[in-house]
């Protein structure tokens, strides 16, 4: 035999040995030893969950639970099929399917997280007090004795009629303990003067002019929508102050779309986002307790998935719109001032409760170190340089938060960071607490002492 034979005899025998040893170890060829191969002679199967004999590719139950593999959460898991929160956790094993706070054990509805809308229908004022055409009119919502929302035309108080129905359409919803069924709220309507401010009367009871509206989520279904008139005449008393408001309360499911409406420049400016009610509730339920100034950043989600969303939306207007940086950093600033500045103490009970981005957006409302962290979340999903600026002594015993932006061809206020060095670098100031400001514009504060955390 010549050398190249052999050499061949040797090659095909070598292949024939592999093959012979692979066919030992995995028959089907399909990838799965044959001690791990359920099928070990079927290439299109190798594993049966079930043990019912049907390999799981062709197998539409690979659990034997009744439902589905396309209808069930955890396919593999014959105790489990459904996860309502999302939260990785089944239902059957999960004590808070809603992922709400409360254990299903003591929760009223238990797939969903409970909320209250309120929509202020109209007013009329019954008594004509004054020769003016119309009144000032404010009016607030207060639950459990504290102030949970003030109502007016945009910071302004409404200008009504005397003796006609005057249409409000105002929102507002309201996140309640979904272990509770028994709610009461006080509604009080203002005759915003400049001096020595008036309540209307539109309660029917003869103590108060303020009305009182109880609430049951007794056997409640959602979506329903109850009707409630608050009638200051039905007293039977002539004090010439009597006013009539028409409101609805609907029970809904806490998960939904929020709509913004917003100036930039004289333009108006509307977006709206459906918001993921679990992620919301996923920041709720985190800490919210500040130790020392750093922990602000902390509450910076700019890997969030609805805030790199909204950011893109708010890149598409301005992309739209042909605006540069400048105008698009003071457009993105616009949509964070028409949020509700509000203190902590009024809107969640305690003295500090720095909010996430989610919380405040979907609150709608929120402080100037929770305006602050939204807003550096936008912009450095957009890829803007940013940094929070707190400032401990802005106003006598009042501390304030803004954000720093590093934007070439800025003007106005800025903080330097290593400066005289080669990283020096400028955060021009961003207010994030009320309409109007730019970037580099700065409110009337003591804002020569700061402490500047780059995000």
């Amino acid at each position: 035999m010549n050398r190249n034979k052999l050499i061949s005899a040797i090659f095909v025998g070598a292949l024939l040995g592999l093959f012979a040893s692979e066919y030992l170890h995995d028959s089907d060829f399909d990838g799965v030893p044959n001690d791990e191969d359920d099928f070990p002679n079927d290439p299109r199967e190798w594993n049966d969950s079930d043990q019912d004999g049907i390999g799981d590719n062709e197998d539409l139950d690979d659990d034997n639970d009744g439902y589905h593999d396309t209808d069930d959460s955890f396919p593999n898991n014959p105790s489990e099929y459904n996860d309502n929160d999302l939260d990785g956790i089944g239902d059957n094993e999960d004590l808070d399917d809603d992922n709400d706070g409360y254990y299903d054990s003591e929760d009223i509805d238990s797939l969903n997280d409970i909320a209250l809308k309120f929509n202020f229908k109209s007013i009329e004022l019954l008594d004509k007090q004054s020769n003016r055409i119309d009144a000032p009119l404010i009016f607030y919502l207060y639950s459990e004795g504290q102030q949970i929302q003030r109502f007016d035309n945009d910071d302004l108080p409404w200008r009504v009629p005397w003796q006609k129905e005057y249409q409000l359409g105002t929102e507002f919803e309201l996140n309640v303990p979904d272990n509770e069924t028994e709610y009461q709220f006080t509604i009080v309507a203002v005759y915003h003067k400049f001096r020595n401010a008036e309540e209307f009367d539109i309660s029917e009871s003869n103590e108060s002019y303020r009305a009182t509206v109880d609430y049951s989520l007794t056997n409640f279904s959602l979506n329903k929508i109850t009707s409630i008139t608050l009638d200051g005449s039905l007293d039977g008393l002539d004090e010439g102050d009597d006013a009539k408001m028409l409101l609805e309360i609907q029970t809904y499911s806490f998960g939904y779309l929020v709509t913004y409406n917003w100036k930039y420049n004289t333009a108006e400016y509307q977006m709206s986002y459906n918001f993921d009610p679990v992620r919301y509730a996923h920041y709720k339920q985190q800490q919210h307790t500040i130790r020392e100034y750093r922990d602000y950043m902390n509450f910076i989600t700019k890997e969030e998935t609805a805030i790199i969303e909204i950011a893109q939306i708010l890149k598409n207007i301005s992309n739209e719109k042909e605006f540069n940086n400048l105008n698009e950093v003071n457009f993105i600033m616009s949509f964070v001032h028409s949020l509700k500045y509000s203190e902590d103490n009024l809107t969640a009970g305690v003295g500090e409760y720095p909010r996430y981005p989610i919380e405040t957006l979907i609150d709608q409302t929120g402080d100037c170190e929770d305006s602050s962290a939204l807003l550096i979340s936008l912009l450095e999903t957009l890829g803007y340089q940013t940094a929070m600026i707190l400032i401990p002594e802005a106003w006598e015993d009042y501390g304030h938060a803004a954000v720093g932006v590093n934007l070439t061809g800025a003007k106005g206020i800025y903080y330097v960071l290593n400066e005289g060095k080669e990283n020096e670098i400028s955060y021009y100031y961003a207010e994030t607490t009320a309409e109007g400001w730019k970037l580099g514009e700065i409110p009337d504060l003591d804002s020569r002492t700061a402490y500047v955390y780059e995000a």
